[in-house]
C-alpha cells in the first residue's frame, strides 16, 4: 500500500508543475514570435494597383503608403488632374447624392475626412491643399425644422425658422416668396485640383507610377503587365459601370462656372443655385440632371449666373474663367466599399485569384468622403493581409 503524499511534498509537486507549465508556454510563445518574424522578413512587400486618378484614387494611394511605406504602387487612370471629374467640384464638405448609403457608414467616412481637413488646416498646409474655412447658409422651402445627421461634425450649426419679414425680404430678393427654414454652419471647402497636386507630390516622392489607360473591363489588366499578386483598388467612379458591370451606377450631371469674384467669403445654397468660394476663385452652380452630356449648356450657363446674381448682385460683373461639367457617380444602393476575389490571371492550376477592393459611387460627395473611404480600404487590406499571415502560420 502506497504511502499518502505529505502536504509538504504535494505542495512541492504543484510548484514544479506550475514552473514546468510556464517554461513550456514561454517556449511556445518564443517559437510563435520567431515564426512571425521569419514570415514577415521573407514576405514580399505588398503591391497595389489603383484604378482611377481622381480624388478618391489618390486618397487611397496616400493612405496605403502611410500604412505600407515600402509597398509598390501603380495608379492607372484615363485622366489625371486637371482633367478629372474631381477638378470640376467646388469641394464644399457636405454629404450629397449618396443613394441609400447607410447613415452609420456615411457618418464615419465623412467625419474622418472633416477631421483630416481640420488637421491640414491647422498644420499650415491650407493654401497648398486648397482649404478654406467658410460660413455656409442654406435655405429650404419646407416649414419643418431641419437638422441633418452631420450637424455635430461641422462648426457652429444652427437651424432657423425664418421670421415673416425675413421671408418677405428673401422672396423679394430672389423673385419668389417660398423659403421658410434655413441652416447655418461653418465648414471647409477643399479645392480638389490643389489637393490632388499636393497628393501627387507625395506619391511621386515615393516613386509611385502613374499610367494613362482606358479600361473597358478588368480583363484589360492582363495586357498591362500587372503583377498577378497585386491587390487591385477600384476607384473608377462612373467608369465602374462598364468595367465591373455595375448597373446601379448612373450619372447626375453638374454644370458650374468658375469666376473671379473677390470679396465673396460666404457660401450660399438653395434648391436653385449655390455659391462656393475657393482659394482663388468662386464656383457658381449648379445642375442636377440625369444626363451624360459633358459639354456646357448655354441655357444652364444663363440660369446659373442669373440665380446666383439674385443672391449676390456683384456676381453679375464677375469675370468668367471657365464653364465646367462633371458627371457625379451616383449609385442607387449607396457607396460601395468592399472586397472580393476575381479571377483574371492565369496560374499553374487555372485562373489565379486576385484581391479586388471596390471604392466608388460617391455621388456628389467625393471630396467629403474620399479620405474616410480610403481609410476603410486600408482597413480591409490590413485585415486580409493579417488573415493571410495567420493562415501561413
Amino acid at each position: 500500500m502506497c504511502d499518502k503524499l505529505s502536504p509538504v511534498r504535494n505542495g512541492q509537486l504543484t510548484q514544479t508543475h506550475t514552473l514546468y507549465s510556464r517554461i513550456v508556454l514561454s517556449c511556445i510563445s518564443e517559437l510563435f514570435f520567431r515564426m512571425q518574424q521569419h514570415l514577415s522578413a521573407n514576405m514580399k512587400q505588398p503591391e497595389f494597383v489603383i484604378l482611377g486618378g481622381g480624388i478618391v484614387g489618390l486618397s487611397c494611394a496616400v493612405r496605403l503608403l502611410e500604412k505600407y511605406p515600402e509597398a509598390s504602387l501603380h495608379i492607372i487612370g484615363e485622366h489625371f488632374s486637371p482633367h478629372t471629374t474631381s477638378d470640376v467640384a467646388a469641394g464644399l464638405w457636405g454629404p450629397y447624392a449618396l443613394g441609400n448609403t447607410s447613415e452609420t457608414a456615411c457618418r464615419k467616412w465623412a467625419k474622418d475626412t472633416h477631421t483630416y481637413m481640420h488637421q491640414l488646416w491647422r498644420s499650415g498646409q491650407a493654401e497648398q491643399c486648397g482649404l478654406c474655412l467658410v460660413p455656409v447658409v442654406e435655405l429650404f422651402r419646407a416649414e419643418e425644422e431641419t437638422t441633418p445627421w452631420w450637424h455635430d461634425i461641422v462648426f457652429g450649426f444652427q437651424s432657423h425658422r425664418l421670421q415673416p419679414e425675413r421671408t418677405e425680404f428673401l422672396g423679394h430678393k430672389l423673385g419668389q416668396n417660398m423659403y421658410r427654414m434655413g441652416i447655418s454652419y461653418i465648414t471647409f471647402t477643399c479645392e480638389p485640383t490643389r489637393l490632388m497636386n499636393h497628393y501627387r507630390k507625395i506619391l511621386s516622392a515615393h516613386k509611385v507610377q502613374f499610367r494613362t489607360a482606358r479600361l473597358e473591363s478588368l480583363r484589360c489588366l492582363t495586357k498591362l503587365k500587372i503583377n498577378s499578386n497585386a491587390i487591385i483598388i477600384n476607384c473608377l467612379g462612373l467608369g465602374a459601370h462598364h468595367v465591373v458591370g455595375d448597373a446601379e451606377l448612373g450619372p447626375i450631371r453638374g454644370q458650374v462656372q468658375k469666376v473671379n469674384a473677390e470679396g465673396v467669403f460666404h457660401s450660399f445654397a438653395n434648391d436653385e443655385c449655390y455659391i462656393i468660394p475657393n482659394t482663388d476663385t468662386v464656383t457658381l452652380g449648379g445642375t442636377k440632371q440625369k444626363s451624360t452630356r459633358t459639354s456646357p449648356c448655354p441655357v444652364d450657363r444663363y440660369m446659373i449666373r442669373t440665380n446666383c446674381t439674385a443672391i449676390v448682385p456683384s456676381l453679375g460683373e464677375a469675370r468668367l474663367l471657365k464653364d465646367a461639367v462633371g458627371l457625379r457617380p451616383v449609385r442607387s444602393s449607396g457607396v460601395r466599399v468592399e472586397m472580393e476575389k476575381v479571377y483574371l490571371f492565369d496560374g499553374k492550376h487555372g485562373k489565379q485569384a486576385s484581391l479586388l477592393v471596390h471604392n466608388y459611387g460617391h455621388g456628389g460627395a467625393g471630396i467629403t468622403l474620399a479620405w474616410g473611404c480610403a481609410g476603410e480600404v486600408v482597413h480591409l487590406v490590413e485585415r486580409e493581409m493579417g488573415s493571410s499571415i495567420e493562415s501561413k502560420l
